[in-house]
Parts: C-alpha cells; sequence; structure tokens
C-alpha cells in the first residue's frame, strides 16, 4: 500500500465517482478503478458500493476512509518534519485538542508567547476527546488538550481543571436580567446544546425532569460553538461549556451560570514517561494563565484525582466530556 493509493480512495470517497477523481488526480478512470480494486484485494474488504455511474462508501470504508485520511497526514506531516531539520528549523510543534479548548483557549495563549517562544512551524489539530488520546498516545501529537474524564492508560494527565457550565443567551433576552439563571426560567424556552445525551447536559436534563420544568424545542449541535452560534442568531438558550461561553464571545450575546453546578473537566495530556519539551511547556503555562484569567469558576484539580471523574446517578462527580 502506497500513499498514492491512499490519495486515489479518497479522492474517489469525497467526489462520489470514479471518473472525477480520475479528474482530479490526473489519471484515467481505468487505472483509478484498478487501484481501488488492488487496494480492496489488499484489505480483504470491499470499500465501494457502485450504484449506476455514482460509488457510496461500503460500511467498511466509512471507517477505513478515516484511518486513511489519518495515516496520510501522518506521511505528509513526516515529509514536513524532515524539511525542517533539514534546514536547521527544529521541530514541528504538534499538538492535539477538541475544540472547545482549541477555538476557547489555544489561539489566545500563542498570542501571548513571544516569537522566540514558539517554533518555525505549530500544527494544532481538533479531535474528538477519545482521538485526542490517540493523537498523543501513538506520538503524532506531543501534548494533547482534552475534556475529560477520558480513558487514558499509556498517557499521563499534567494538568486538571474544572469550571461550570454555563448558559448563553442575547444580551436583550429576559434570562439575561439574572445574575445566575435558576433551571425554572428554562421552563417553556428553546434551548440550544451538544447532541451527544451522555455530555454535560444530560445532568441538567435529569434536574429539570425531577423538578417538572419542561423546556421548549430543543437544538442539538456537535459542537459547543454552533450551539452559542445559534444563541446569538435565533435567540435560542445555549447550555454549553465555560471554555467557549467565554473564548468564544459574540456581539450582543451574555454568558451567565446557572443556579445547579455541572462541572466542566478539561486536563493536559502527554505520553507517559515522555518528558516535555520547554516549548509545549511555555503552552501549557500560557493556556493555564488565559484560562484563570478569562473563566468564572475556574478550578485547578490534583491531576491525580482524573482517574476518579465519575458520572451517573448517585455518582460523587457529575462531569461534561464536550468537544
Amino acid at each position: 500500500m502506497e500513499t498514492r493509493d491512499l490519495q486515489t480512495f479518497l479522492a474517489v470517497a469525497a467526489s462520489g465517482s470514479i471518473t472525477k477523481a480520475a479528474d482530479m488526480l490526473g489519471r484515467s478512470q481505468p487505472a483509478v478503478t484498478r487501484t481501488i480494486q488492488d487496494l480492496e484485494a489488499e484489505l480483504g474488504f470491499e470499500l465501494l458500493h457502485r450504484i449506476g455511474r455514482r460509488v457510496q462508501l461500503s460500511e467498511e470504508g466509512v471507517a477505513f476512509e478515516e484511518e486513511a485520511r489519518r495515516l496520510l497526514m501522518s506521511f505528509t506531516e513526516l515529509a514536513a518534519r524532515a524539511k525542517m531539520i533539514a534546514a536547521g528549523k527544529g521541530r514541528i510543534l504538534q499538538i492535539a485538542t477538541t475544540a472547545a479548548i482549541g477555538n476557547g483557549l489555544i489561539p489566545a495563549a500563542l498570542a501571548e508567547l513571544k516569537n522566540a517562544e514558539l517554533p518555525h512551524e505549530t500544527h494544532v489539530g481538533h479531535f474528538l476527546s477519545s482521538t485526542v488520546a490517540q493523537e498523543v498516545r501513538s506520538g503524532r501529537a506531543e501534548l494533547g488538550f482534552s475534556s475529560l474524564p477520558l480513558d487514558i492508560p499509556g498517557l499521563d494527565v499534567l494538568r486538571l481543571y474544572s469550571a461550570p457550565v454555563v448558559v448563553a443567551v442575547h444580551e436583550g433576552d429576559a434570562l439575561a436580567e439574572f445574575d445566575v439563571v435558576p433551571l425554572s426560567a428554562f421552563a417553556g424556552r428553546r434551548l440550544a446544546t451538544i447532541l451527544n445525551p451522555l455530555r454535560f447536559q444530560s445532568h441538567i436534563s435529569r434536574t429539570l425532569a425531577a423538578r417538572g420544568i419542561e423546556t421548549g424545542p430543543v437544538i442539538r449541535t456537535n459542537t459547543a460553538s454552533s450551539a452559542l452560534l445559534i444563541a446569538h442568531k435565533i435567540g435560542a438558550a445555549a447550555i454549553i461549556d465555560p471554555l467557549t461561553a467565554y473564548g468564544l464571545s459574540r456581539p450582543n450575546v451574555v454568558i451567565r451560570p446557572i443556579d445547579i453546578t455541572v462541572p466542566f473537566y478539561w486536563g493536559v495530556l502527554v505520553a507517559q514517561r515522555r518528558p516535555l519539551r520547554a516549548v509545549p511547556q511555555a503552552l501549557m503555562e500560557a493556556v493555564e494563565a488565559v484560562a484563570e484569567r478569562s473563566i468564572a469558576g475556574f478550578k485547578r484539580i490534583d491531576p491525580t484525582m482524573a482517574g476518579q471523574l465519575v458520572t451517573g446517578p448517585g455518582s460523587s462527580i457529575n462531569y461534561g466530556t464536550g468537544i
């Protein structure tokens, strides 16, 4: 299997057509078809289903697409690293992060670092929490920023933090008049929140149900930044993590605490027993400084407690894994 095989498969997957992929790659249609057939024979499963003139990824093809994209990215980064070393510019700083931290904290932290503290090139990739762990564990990322709890074998948690989940509303909304928004104020209200029902809003939903409070229509999205934008555009009350809320301020949107405390946990991950260089150390310190300055209710927690964060009815700690 060569990188050209992966590029061919990804072109077909993106275009949904052998013909279009051939045009994109500057190759003949029979050559692209043969590459896909050889790749399927080597893998031992079908990547595509042919539907007339178009193609559709098989279930196995969907799973392989993610791996192929990651592998091709690794090859591309390896080539870039080699060029950097050859030019005497040192290592690329590879950061893996969830979107909440990558949008809400890291840009401001990078702005605080002096040019002398940053390498010639820095890569910041946004991933799901589980993928952040994989990127750091494999060595593809030197430093990871992720919401917690998280299955972390092979990783060390260097820093652990928390802050309460908040609600974002338009400044003209009646909820903006509260210093602390009571749960009862959500009765009949349109809400925006995170799509995954196992995330932090599940605790709020259980509490609303226990108190007999029925909300209005709920719009769920897979990123808190989208929920924040929905609050800005259509006036929904967005129940989101504090990193996104305070880090991605929107015009005419205000942030308010809720009268129940639902902690959002996040931390800094490195591969086990791998020493941290000065550059990622400086970035980690800058991210913490930004969070302490900008997030209401920010707390540092003993990193050894990371393995004790649990959820569910009767748990001592409720959490939000966030994206």
